[in-house]
């Protein structure tokens, strides 16, 4: 994966999970529901797909928000808003996004600590248009999905398959 990749798949997981926060372990909300383990297994064309973000979606709105990122085994273990391990037991429909930005617009990466590292990461955010979806587009919108799951007591495992490799231009 790359820098760009990462960062996108991070800004996007930071964005959905505003309560994420750097402390030595979060103290449990008093309104948050019973989380049970869940971990859900993507592949696309039949092998584990690294990098992807995974959200689930209630058919209720709530203020918590299941999801993660796949490791290059293709699984994510499910964290509630980023920092609860599990998820609120209910029905969900399983969301899958991965994406990448063409490199060839943006030139090689400088060293994470060089001067001029906080300018690529400027033209990079700039050079969002030459982003691509690496996911069919039924399986990256809530509407169009046909991937659910049911969390259940106990721990829920789940396979899912996002179709074909692409690369569609967002």
């Amino acid at each position: 994966m790359t820098r760009i990749q990462l960062g996108l798949s991070f800004a996007c997981i930071g964005f959905l999970f505003t309560g994420a926060g750097c402390s030595s372990g979060p103290s449990l909300p008093s309104d948050l529901p019973d989380l049970k383990p869940c971990v859900i297994a993507v592949t696309q064309d039949g092998a584990p797909l690294d990098g992807a973000t995974v959200m689930l979606k209630s058919a209720t709105e709530s203020q918590w928000f299941p999801g993660g990122q796949t490791d290059a085994s293709g699984k994510v273990e499910i964290y509630t808003n980023g920092r609860y391990k599990g998820a609120p037991q209910g029905k969900y429909k399983i969301v899958v996004t991965k994406t990448e930005v063409d490199p060839s617009k943006l030139g090689p990466a400088p060293p994470d600590d060089s001067p001029g590292y906080g300018d690529w990461l400027e033209k990079s955010a700039a050079e969002v248009r030459h982003s691509y979806s690496l996911i069919e587009k039924q399986y990256t919108n809530v509407e169009t999905t046909t991937l659910e799951i049911d969390v259940a007591g106990g721990k829920t495992e789940k396979t899912v398959d996002v179709g074909k490799k692409v690369r569609d231009k967002i």
